[in-house]
């Protein structure tokens, strides 16, 4: 438990919780009270809070965190055990929390006594949600997780009734069984005035008018992270996000694993939001969304991608004509990740582009081409133009990948034409393997 005199410290950290400063004046507390190692671990997750993924500092910052989280971890927490499953750290601090739904119900207050919790999440809330929408203790929380809660339509109904949440500022609703019903009974929800995070990832079951739904409510004004990513969201539905009034504060949009096509592309490349997504993150996933060459042509245009440096594009329809378009981009220049795989580019796409990927390999650190068409052909002309340089080119899982130092020959490259003469037992296959989504991108 903490210790009476560190109160102060804990309670200005809570009071100004997106301000590094109250956090290193508690550690500087830790350091003058004789605890070295929860002050350093402060001040480990405060530095990587602010480093980029691929910053250099960051995997020696990372073993130490763990060095220290092993050292530290036990003693910090030992007075919630019984309580709660597990503790997790923001920026040094235990202050999120994973509890029994019947445990919280029953020793709420009691865990509310011995730690500062923000983020709780609840397991196995569904048999319990009519009593934790009635509890009080859910507006000490400003976030509260009830991922793969099994709530389903009836049970995120029940939680929308209880007149604790004004203060969340975020939810996940994640892997809940929610279809379009329940997304318009949040989007209808007027007690979420102050949430900013909202997560309605692998629910397999909204579709672009639920997502429409919530984009026309006046009642996420505040939203700036928006997670739909696993769900069966078309164009429309990516649109009416990205051209939301309310909605203009939002600077984070996942939506991979959906249907968003070729225009849902075109309408984010075009938006205000892309650039705002970008600006916050340089990282960009658009994977699994049955983007074709026309898309990819639209992203490639687009000025704001010139802030991207890793961009994600796998299990989509690019083929041979939208690598090329993409590469084409002038907006290219800060890129160092390009993942590729699962878009059917094949030898000659490659061959096309030999000068394309000549200039690519003078920026790029990692080219991920796995799962493709190309053979042995194919991945000598990559290898011949990379030359030597220091980029990872990934090819593992293409029609013939051959192991290091090593390249069979390929049927295909003693019978010209065979692959383009089986080309519909291909597109059968893709089929069979993407049921949802056609091979002309719509």
């Amino acid at each position: 438990m903490y210790f009476t005199d560190e109160q102060p410290f804990l309670d200005a950290v809570f009071d100004r919780y997106a301000d590094d400063r109250p956090r290193l004046v508690y550690a500087d507390f830790l350091d003058d009270s004789g605890e070295p190692d929860r002050a350093e671990l402060i001040r480990v997750q405060l530095a990587l809070a602010r480093l980029g993924a691929d910053d250099p500092r960051r995997p020696a910052l990372s073993d130490r965190q763990v060095e220290l989280l092993a050292r530290t971890r036990a003693a910090w927490t030992a007075h919630l055990a019984g309580l709660v499953v597990s503790v997790d750290f923001h920026r040094g601090i235990p202050d999120s929390v994973s509890v029994d739904a019947d445990t919280f119900l029953a020793r709420g207050d009691d865990l509310f006594r011995r730690l500062r919790v923000r983020r709780l999440r609840l397991l196995d809330p569904a048999p319990l949600l009519a009593k934790l929408a009635a509890s009080p203790l859910l507006a000490r929380v400003r976030a509260l997780d009830l991922c793969s809660g099994d709530l389903g339509n009836a049970g995120l109904v029940a939680l929308l009734r209880s007149p604790f949440l004004k203060q969340l500022e975020a939810l996940d609703l994640g892997f809940n069984g929610l279809d379009d019903g329940g997304v318009d009974a949040l989007a209808r929800c007027c007690h979420l005035l102050e949430l900013t995070t909202l997560a309605l990832n692998d629910n397999d079951r909204i579709t672009g008018c639920g997502l429409r739904a919530l984009a026309d409510s006046p009642f996420f004004a505040g939203l700036t992270a928006l997670d739909v990513s696993g769900n069966e969201i078309d164009a429309a539905g990516a649109a009416a996000v990205v051209g939301s009034r309310a909605m203009d504060r939002l600077r984070t949009f996942s939506v991979n694993n959906n249907n968003i096509g070729d225009a849902g592309v075109k309408a984010l490349a075009a938006s205000p939001l892309f650039a705002r997504v970008l600006a916050d993150d340089s990282k960009l996933e658009l994977r699994s969304n049955a983007i074709g060459p026309i898309g990819a042509a639209a992203l490639a245009a687009c000025p704001a991608l010139a802030a991207c440096t890793e961009l994600d594009l796998t299990g989509n329809y690019l083929g041979d004509a939208g690598v090329a378009a993409l590469l084409r981009s002038p907006h290219l220049g800060r890129l160092k990740v390009l993942k590729l795989g699962h878009n059917q580019l094949e030898d000659r796409g490659v061959s096309a582009a030999r000068a394309l990927f000549d200039a690519l390999f003078d920026r790029v650190q990692v080219l991920d081409l796995s799962c493709n068409r190309l053979t042995r052909y194919g991945m000598s002309i990559l290898s011949d133009v990379r030359n030597g340089r220091p980029v990872r080119v990934e090819v593992g899982g293409n029609v013939q990948a051959a192991p290091p130092g090593y390249a069979p020959v390929a049927v295909s490259d003693l019978v010209p034409g065979l692959l383009n003469g089986i080309e519909a037992a291909h597109q059968l296959r893709h089929r069979v393997t993407h049921p949802r989504h056609r091979n002309d991108g719509t």
